[in-house]
């Protein structure tokens, strides 16, 4: 009778959390999907390097971006997304007058929470965006035996995965009864990717990337 009453309690929780599972995914896909395409323009991102007396900047280069987002709303004042952008970022090193570019992009992915002024039925809504992910940087030019600036910085064919960190905000607007328009800043902050930008000898480079872009996404709600 013992063993009975453990096999019947065993499969009445199993039965319980599969239940709970169950009612909670679908409390999940009954919440307000959105997917959207993005474009922007980023500016340039350098940091300072230094060797000895002299001093320049290294980093990317301001090119286009071009991206998806599918996120959903959690809660009347609380969202949250994942994005994939792509980065047409050119590798570059200035000094004075002096500057050189190199062919490179970016691979960014990552998961956002946003905080919303107003409620899901507000037509305009504010918002500040905070979250993290992972950049993939690429140098894709072809290198040569000597690089003007090189003292500074050395920009290479190679590829560095780094964490990244993401902040901004913006407005999201509604166009119709399933479409909205949205504009914003954001701010990704990396580690200096100093395996695709190696620094010349003796050169002191930036520990941080900050990447300021902004932004405009068109999306539906489904």
């Amino acid at each position: 009778m013992k063993q009975e009453a453990t096999l019947s309690w065993s499969g009445g929780k199993a039965a319980g959390v599969a239940a709970l599972i169950l009612l909670a995914g679908a409390q999940a896909w009954a919440q307000k999907w959105t997917l959207g395409a993005l474009v922007g323009y980023p500016f340039d991102s350098c940091s300072t390097v230094r060797q000895g007396a002299g001093s320049g900047r290294a980093g990317i280069a301001s090119g286009g971006l071009a991206g998806v987002e599918a996120g959903q709303d959690l809660y009347e004042h609380l969202g949250g997304e994942f994005r994939y952008l792509f980065r047409f970022s050119d590798l570059k090193v200035s000094a004075g007058a002096s500057q050189v570019r190199f062919a490179g992009r970016s691979h960014l992915a990552h998961y956002d929470l946003l905080l919303y002024a107003r409620g899901q039925s507000a037509r305009a809504r504010p918002y500040v965006a905070i979250g993290g992910g992972v950049r993939l940087y690429q140098g894709t030019g072809e290198e040569a035996a000597f690089q003007p600036l090189s003292r500074y910085a050395i920009l290479t064919r190679t590829r560095q995965l780094t964490g990244m960190g993401s902040f901004g905000g913006g407005i999201k607007m509604k166009l119709g009864a399933r479409s909205w328009l949205r504009f914003e800043m954001r701010d990704y902050l990396t580690p200096f990717p100093k395996t695709v930008i190696a620094p010349g000898p003796g050169a002191q480079l930036g520990k941080w990337l900050h990447d300021l872009a902004p932004m405009a996404a068109i999306g539906v709600n489904f």
